[in-house]
């Protein structure tokens, strides 16, 4: 049999990794999969404009006097997204005569990669990225458990409690993951081993170990934040610090009237009930004139939401608005008949477990530049994948450039419902 090796591969690769990874941008998460996709995103920056007023020239007996419409020009600037993984080269030499071998090797990191920079984006969507240094940020540890270490491994405790600046997710935290802490000078970074989230029941733990970077002792630290690796203030625009703005800029535009959140339920302290859906549900028809097309939550109002509705609820089958090469994704939820309508109610395991958001897919949208996904090497004759520089593995890297576009207006947010 032929010598089968990474080079002789990049047919391959290109049939078969790039299309997958075209088939899950389009539908591996559910609320991804139904906001709107630009690919086509050139140039230094883009702008969008959107109307913040009907213009005058309405009135009746006589003819009225006209007036422009107002807009604003959304300026969006494209963001590095990042996936990266690695292959032994010593597996790869074992498997290099056999084409399905290699094939079946190098199929589950490539799938990994993907889910895991899919991943991202969705914390990134939810996550507060206009707060000051909130931008990528995972967590802010406790302001009263200083972080411990044993052995080399630092032990640092999140408070779990809506209190906490940062609500604990446990979504953030994934073992093997990559992160540095903002309190460090210079470049330590730390690996995440161990995720408890369920320590008491006001407290999470998570255990690291520094791997690389000039030394510094996490010991005695309060309040530290982290962030995924070399990601602060670089993470892409989430609907928390969008919807939640009161005041500031948010896409170069003055957050006020007609731009921002139509519905701000905040510090509530309640648990959630129909009557919020209802009152969010009109807040948002009455200011912005549409209704929206989602309710998107946590798992734990998710599950208190099944407990509420179990004699009226129902399940309605959800599609996504893009086409990947697999045909349209869709998923199953629980629909809530609001008095605008039938609404899709849906868990996302990067929500806070004490938030609710209420979504128009149509004002939400991911410009991206062309051809995003797997970067081929040229000196490998066009593979995706390349010899790492540092160990003795071969790498590839999955790269997105862009931002999400939110128009705040469309949408409505809830903070503060009780989780217990």
């Amino acid at each position: 049999m032929a010598n089968y090796n990474l080079t002789t591969a990049t047919g391959v690769f290109k049939t078969k990794y790039i299309k997958m990874s075209r088939d899950m941008f389009n539908s591996e998460n559910v609320v991804l999969a139904k906001v709107k996709r630009n690919d086509a995103f050139v140039g230094d920056q883009a702008l969008i404009s959107v109307p913040t007023s009907f213009g005058g020239g309405r009135g009746t007996g006589t003819i009225p006097r006209a007036n422009v419409t107002a807009y604003q020009k959304m300026l969006i600037t494209a963001k590095k997204l990042y996936a990266i993984i690695e292959i032994d080269n010593e597996a790869i030499k074992a498997s290099q005569t056999d084409e399905g071998a290699f094939v079946r090797l190098s199929k589950e990191p490539v799938k990994r990669g993907v889910q895991s920079w899919q991943a991202n984006l969705s914390r990134q969507l939810f996550n507060d990225s206009l707060v000051t240094n909130g931008n990528g940020r995972l967590g802010i540890s406790s302001s009263t458990t200083a972080i411990t270490a044993s052995a080399g491994v630092y032990t640092v405790t999140f408070a779990t409690a809506a209190a906490n600046p940062v609500h604990w997710k446990q979504a953030n935290w994934e073992t093997k993951d990559y992160i540095n802490a903002s309190l460090v000078a210079g470049t330590a970074e730390y690996e995440v081993t161990g995720v408890n989230p369920v320590a008491s029941a006001t407290t999470a733990t998570v255990t690291l170990q520094q791997t690389n970077g000039s030394l510094f002792a996490l010991t005695g630290q309060l309040s530290c934040s982290f962030y995924m690796q070399n990601s602060k203030d670089q993470d892409a625009t989430g609907l928390r610090g969008a919807l939640l703005a009161t005041s500031g800029t948010l896409f170069n535009v003055p957050v006020g009237y007609r731009w921002q959140a139509s519905s701000q339920l905040t510090s509530l302290n309640v648990g959630i009930t129909p009557d919020l859906l209802n009152q969010q549900a009109l807040d948002i028809k009455y200011a912005f004139g549409e209704n929206h097309d989602m309710f998107v939550t946590s798992f734990v109002q998710y599950r208190k939401l099944l407990n509420q509705l179990e004699d009226q609820k129902r399940y309605m089958i959800v599609e996504s608005r893009n086409a990947g090469p697999k045909g349209k994704f869709s998923f199953q939820a629980l629909e809530f008949m609001a008095d605008t309508g039938p609404i899709p109610v849906i868990a996302e395991r990067f929500v806070e477990d004490d938030t609710l958001y209420s979504l128009n897919s149509d004002f939400i949208e991911f410009h991206a530049r062309p051809d995003g996904g797997w970067v081929e090497d040229p000196t490998m004759g066009g593979s995706i994948f390349r010899l790492s520089p540092t160990n003795d593995t071969w790498q590839a890297r999955y790269a997105v450039y862009g931002e999400f576009a939110i128009m705040p207006t469309a949408h409505g947010i809830m903070t503060g419902l009780t989780t217990t």
